[in-house]
């Protein structure tokens, strides 16, 4: 039986100027085996909804799922959140085996909780990435967290009252670090992957500039392949304690109540990457 998974995601993939990982992370889940992605909700962080939604409907166009629903979220009100109220029917129609992936702001995660006080208890899983441990520093430039803190009352409430959750760090994400060369490598694969290095080199051009590394970070792949290949990652249990005030900045390590969540740490980060790339292969293989 094929795992059933939802990407709530902030997919800025091929918009100039931001970043590509949700794009990434839903080809990566794309091609993963008995994994049936039911829909993608939108959300706003990388951007404004009013990029992501469209954008996220033509990313899929373009890589040949449009078959699969993407629903706009929203900024304030849960009873106009489309994406919520997908949320809180596909978690009842799949009750307990319903797994969640929140690559962007929490927005419509906590708004299914507010259409529905029982939504965290039927998700089997819910694998985040977002918030910090310690700064985040690359090539000593500090990063702000993003994720959790651009909607830090949504992020608080997941993080708190959620049932099992599973968080790709900024820290930790740091590990999986994908270089240039091998990127490069994709313009000898197949169409697929001579496309996706094309709308893609942008983002390794401007990283570059900016932090002078010669690769990109995976961030949101992360969190998806946290979930659907556990294998690959030490099974790390760590208490977090964020409050009003830590959260704020992302910080899970506060004066709140502490619980204990997984956040992953690869195991051989070698394999990690090469299995990232050979995902990409067969994406283009599977969707040619």
């Amino acid at each position: 039986m094929s795992r059933k998974i939802i990407i709530d995601c902030d997919n800025t993939f091929s918009v100039s100027g931001c970043d590509i990982d949700d794009g990434l992370a839903i080809i990566y889940a794309l091609a993963q085996e008995d994994t049936e992605i039911l829909g993608i909700c939108t959300t706003f962080g990388n951007n404004e909804l009013d990029i992501v939604f469209p954008n996220t409907v033509r990313f899929m166009k373009d890589i040949g799922c449009e078959n699969i629903p993407v629903y706009r979220g929203t900024t304030d009100s849960c009873a106009d959140n489309e994406a919520a109220k997908f949320l809180v029917d596909m978690a009842n129609t799949y009750e307990g085996e319903l797994s969640l992936i929140g690559l962007g702001s929490l927005t419509n995660l906590y708004h299914a909780w507010q259409l529905d006080h029982t939504f965290y208890n039927k998700i089997n899983a819910i694998s985040l990435m977002g918030g910090i441990t310690e700064p985040l520093i690359i090539n000593n430039t500090s990063l702000r967290e993003l994720n959790f803190s651009i909607h830090y009352q949504a992020a608080l409430h997941v993080l708190q009252h959620a049932n099992k959750l599973i968080i790709a760090t900024g820290n930790t994400c740091l590990d999986g670090f994908f270089t240039r060369g091998r990127f490069d490598k994709l313009k000898e694969g197949s169409k697929f992957e001579g496309w996706l290095y094309e709308q893609a080199i942008y983002w390794f051009e401007g990283v570059e500039k900016v932090f002078h590394s010669k690769g990109i970070y995976l961030w949101d792949i992360l969190a998806v392949a946290a979930l659907l290949n556990p294998e690959l990652f030490q099974n790390n249990w760590v208490d977090i304690s964020p409050d009003k005030v830590s959260i704020k900045n992302g910080m899970l390590i506060g004066h709140g109540n502490t619980r204990s969540v997984v956040i992953p740490k690869i195991r051989n980060v070698d394999n990690y990457i090469e299995h990232i790339y050979l995902s990409f292969n067969k994406f283009g293989e599977i969707y040619k």
